[in-house]
């Protein structure tokens, strides 16, 4: 399919302005400049009761004036007004489905089941792409058959401001993959082939928050290391409802990726075990935080003794010896603001 034109699509709702509401990349020609024809792009969006930032994500992916997408939505069975919006841009979809699923990662699957595209990515339904980052990933695909991962800049923004510059990078070590929050450049910001995608047989549909990451890791334990691109590619949205927000998660699932790939990862048993043991400790000690939010106080004291006594040398850490204070003296009020879990 050709991206539609700007007028194509249905008017953007009153006060909203700007991109991808009232402006549009420009159609590129159907033929790449060396005459070659546009590799098709498969995108999948994943989606659960986000109606709020969908319809922009939609467009944002609609507009990118590229001459072959193929687009496909997946919603979860949401009870908001999701499936009035997709129904509203159907006419422009390659396919799109709401039904009760397994989950984000396992909605991305289902999508790619349904996708043919050489060229493959995801965005999620609180971000949007930037105007002509298919382009940009395209022209970089056709630059060579080595190509199976493209990474750009991500801008990352709350509220309609830029907070900062996400710089796409990628490590010497696989092993980077392991640590929690270890990601080397924004998932939005990615694209990839589709050779690649059936060899590490696509994401795990077992990970909910650590599964983008366990992606990459794959790819890169193939051998391929991807073209990393100066250019800002996608915007990601920092919310108060984002899965970024519960930190405990993500340490959570890096334990059994430790165990899974330490080895191949080129880990040593003691490396392993170190890096698992700090993740363990972050946990006890965010589910402090956790038990103080859900419980009180005498219950969150409760789970700091636990803490110390589980692991005594962390008493000496600063961050451990600074919750303590917390817990004898923050006040009960500003339980709310604690650190997200």
């Amino acid at each position: 399919m050709r991206c539609p034109r700007l007028n194509d699509l249905p008017p953007a709702p009153a006060g909203r302005k700007g991109w991808p509401w009232t402006t549009g990349a420009d159609p590129l020609p159907a033929s790449a400049p060396d005459g070659r024809s546009w590799p098709t792009i498969s995108i999948v969006t994943p989606s659960f009761n986000q109606g709020r930032f969908l319809e922009e994500t939609i467009r944002s992916v609609l507009l990118q004036g590229y001459p072959s997408l193929e687009y496909i939505v997946m919603d979860g069975g949401s009870a908001d007004d999701s499936v009035e919006i997709i129904r509203k841009y159907e006419p422009w979809l390659t396919s799109w489905s709401s039904a009760p699923d397994r989950g984000q990662s396992h909605a991305i699957n289902q999508g790619f089941a349904r996708a043919a595209g050489a060229v493959r990515g995801y965005i999620n339904s609180d971000d949007l792409y930037e105007p002509g980052a298919l382009r940009a990933a395209a022209e970089t695909f056709l630059s060579g058959p080595e190509v199976h991962l493209v990474a750009g800049q991500c801008v990352i923004f709350e509220d309609g401001r830029d907070i900062r510059l996400f710089e796409p990078g990628w490590p010497e070590t696989m092993a980077r993959f392991l640590e929690p929050f270890g990601s080397t450049f924004a998932q939005p910001a990615g694209f990839w082939s589709r050779d690649i995608h059936a060899r590490v047989e696509g994401f795990d549909p077992d990970l909910h928050y650590c599964f983008d990451r366990e992606f990459f890791l794959k790819i890169g334990l193939t051998g391929v290391r991807p073209v990393l691109l100066n250019r800002p590619l996608a915007r990601y949205r920092q919310h108060r409802d984002t899965k970024t927000n519960r930190t405990i998660r993500f340490y959570e699932e890096t334990l059994p990726l430790i165990e899974k790939y330490g080895s191949a990862c080129g880990l040593a048993p003691a490396a392993m075990r170190r890096l698992a043991r700090a993740c363990r400790r972050e946990i006890a000690y965010l589910k402090v935080f956790m038990t103080w939010k859900a419980r009180g106080r005498p219950a969150a004291m409760g789970a700091y003794a636990r803490m110390i006594l589980g692991s005594p040398p962390v008493m000496f850490q600063r961050k451990i010896a600074g919750q303590g204070r917390r817990l004898l003296f923050f006040p009960a009020e500003k339980v709310a603001e604690l650190k997200n879990v």
